[in-house]
């Protein structure tokens, strides 16, 4: 079978990988396609494949369109986002009627909105949570029910669970059929692959997807079989990001692994996310000297009962230590803040920008709540947000606020970014060539919000 694997063209660079789903930000830095690269290793040795980034690639629809009539599939396999579904759909609905191969597509609001996207007459699957088992079910042409999928078949709708409950062989992702040259891990500028060590978070913030997507049970793999792919990716790379829906949740597993990459001398940089109450100076000291350069944490707001209405069961004292134990340990820290939580007021928003300032992480990433399907917060709202399925992105209120959460956004990022302190912290870091780099970024991303919001 010939099989394209696809990452849909869209206006402006944007992120599709599994909970991710948002454009890109300060840094202006696209993913490396994990989920796709991880379907053509369990694809490519017995079908023809080709790999598809329209968004690394700057490719429009009518190139895309181009390409897979040169390369004549028998399936499309493409990733959508909520954000980006409308734009997304239509470019499956080209890929049908030019090339009249079939068509799936999977990710969180394709396994949210399953049965409404399999009424669309141009999609012939919607894959349900991981898209392996689908995937590789229908490329072999095995009878009988797909499973982890929704189809038709004889005029009726049919869905089959996906088996969670069963673990798929290793391979490697096939990192060789992406231009990695295209994807730089942020401030550093160098290329990178993701790598992931789990599936699922046991915690149920009511704004994640991540529980409903991949399940709140952690499903980890091996250390020694992540050790694996850490050398064979070594051959492309010596950045990566451990693309993880909560690394740091098992101390014992994140000592392990930093103990065998130090031992087996992997001369790997690395960056990871945590949350700030599963991350102390044993694991900072030990992460570091492993080759780890920066961790993000969710520190979501400066007000404690916004973070307790959203359940993340943290304290403002816990992220304050967590992002001193990174200073400590020399690691680089991002702070992820969340603006318009349901219950927000303009003192609980100034709480959140003054708190950003106070616990002064080295970089912060500001967004705005958004019900996105699969979240508990998205189940509060659906019946009003319904109609609206097609179009729910990352700058939209539906709270109806007394104020613009766009411009709050901007004055967090100003208020933030632009202090003397901060910039000079900055230059001692990196240095001032690279601060030149990373200030046109920075400013490209701010003027977006006069162009597209």
């Amino acid at each position: 079978m010939k099989i394209a694997l696809l990452n849909p063209p869209y206006p402006y660079k944007v992120v599709r990988e599994g909970r991710c789903q948002h454009e890109t930000a300060i840094w202006d830095s696209v993913y490396p396609p994990l989920a796709l690269a991880t379907l053509a290793s369990f694809l490519r040795e017995d079908h023809q494949l080709t790999l598809i980034d329209a968004i690394a690639e700057g490719l429009d629809l009518k190139a895309v369109l181009g390409r897979l009539r040169e390369f004549r599939p028998d399936l499309v396999i493409a990733s959508i986002s909520t954000p980006t579904v409308d734009e997304d759909l239509r470019a499956l609905k080209e890929v049908k009627e030019g090339t009249g191969s079939r068509t799936a597509v999977f990710g969180v609001h394709a396994t949210y909105f399953a049965e409404d996207l399999i009424g669309e007459p141009y999609l012939d699957f919607v894959f349900l949570n991981d898209p392996e088992f689908a995937a590789i079910h229908i490329a072999s042409g095995a009878p009988g029910p797909v499973p982890g999928a929704v189809y038709r078949h004889n005029g009726r709708v049919i869905r089959v669970p996906p088996p969670r409950d069963k673990a798929l062989h290793f391979k490697v992702p096939a990192w060789d059929l992406v231009d990695l040259r295209r994807y730089k891990i942020p401030i550093k500028g160098k290329s990178y692959v993701l790598v992931s060590t789990a599936r699922g978070c046991p915690f149920d913030c009511t704004f994640c997807v991540v529980p409903y997507y991949n399940g709140r049970k952690v499903r980890f793999r091996e250390v020694e079989e992540v050790l694996e792919e850490l050398r064979a990716v070594s051959r492309y790379v010596d950045q990566v990001f451990f693309y993880t829906d909560l690394f740091t949740f098992r101390k014992d597993y994140v000592l392990r692994l930093c103990q065998e990459m130090i031992r087996q001398g992997l001369r790997l940089e690395w960056i990871c996310n945590s949350r700030v109450d599963t991350f102390d100076r044993e694991m900072a000291d030990l992460m570091k000297r492993s080759g780890c350069w920066m961790v993000s944490f969710g520190i979501e707001s400066g007000n404690q009962g916004i973070l307790d209405r959203c359940e993340k069961k943290i304290t403002l004292d816990q992220s304050r230590r967590a992002v001193a134990v990174a200073r400590q340990a020399g690691l680089i820290s991002i702070g992820h803040f969340v603006l318009g939580f349901p219950g927000e007021t303009r003192e609980t928003l100034q709480h959140t920008l003054r708190f950003s300032r106070e616990v002064n992480p080295d970089f912060v990433e500001f967004y705005i709540a958004t019900p996105f399907p699969g979240s508990r917060l998205f189940e509060t709202m659906k019946e009003e947000l319904r109609p609206d399925w097609r179009n729910i992105r990352y700058d939209y209120d539906p709270y109806c606020y007394p104020f613009d959460l766009a411009k709050v956004r901007r004055r967090a990022y100003l208020g933030f970014y632009l202090r003397p302190a901060k910039m000079a912290s900055f230059i001692r870091l990196f240095g001032l060539k690279k601060i030149l780099g990373l200030s046109l970024s920075a400013v490209r991303f701010l003027y977006s919000f006069a162009v597209r919001k």
